[in-house]
């Protein structure tokens, strides 16, 4: 049982001698560099997320200037200001 541990040992040490490590950073950013999307499918991706916010955005402004009768109804201290979910509803 020791000769065989003594061989498996052995071959440890040689394949050891034979790693060289010299090149492996440089693996490793060549990697890391391959792996990372291109920066226009990163600002795409960004972009695409962005668009049901802008779309809700655009859309609930719209909706709330048309709900807008007058510039009168205006104030801060309204039960029912321009805005309120009550307004657009009726």
């Amino acid at each position: 049982m020791t000769d065989k541990l003594d061989q498996l040992l052995g071959e440890l040490r040689t394949e050891d001698r034979a790693l060289s490590l010299s090149a492996l950073e440089a693996q490793v950013w060549q990697r890391l560099n391959a792996d990372r999307p291109l920066p226009h499918t990163v600002f795409f991706m960004q972009a695409l997320r962005a668009v049901p916010v802008v779309l809700a955005l655009v859309l609930g402004g719209t909706v709330g200037a048309r709900a807008m009768t007058s510039h009168d109804d205006i104030s801060a201290f309204s039960a029912t200001p321009a805005y309120s979910v009550l307004r657009l509803v009726k």
